[in-house]
């Protein structure tokens, strides 16, 4: 799901754009997630660091650690009988 709660449907075709057929049930060819994920950050923020900062972490700010760690245990006391 994207975080409005959409579900999101694989296509068959690697959603980093390089055209190439992915898996069935998969968005990405192997490893093109992170090529996404990459091209993404650095055509939109410049930097990893960039990005944290424009979502409010870093140092003074959000921890993306804690957060994490945060959103793990909601996951897991969701939908699981806890």
């Amino acid at each position: 799901m994207d975080s409005s709660g959409k579900r999101l449907i694989p296509t068959g075709e690697c959603w980093c754009g390089c055209g190439a057929e992915a898996g069935i049930g998969s968005f990405f060819k192997p490893g093109h997630d992170r090529i996404a994920e990459s091209a993404v950050v650095a055509v939109e923020y410049g930097s990893v660091a960039a990005l944290l900062l424009a979502h409010g972490f870093g140092p003074g700010g959000r921890s993306a650690s804690e957060e994490l760690a945060a959103w793990r245990r909601r996951q897991k006391g969701s939908g699981d009988g806890e």
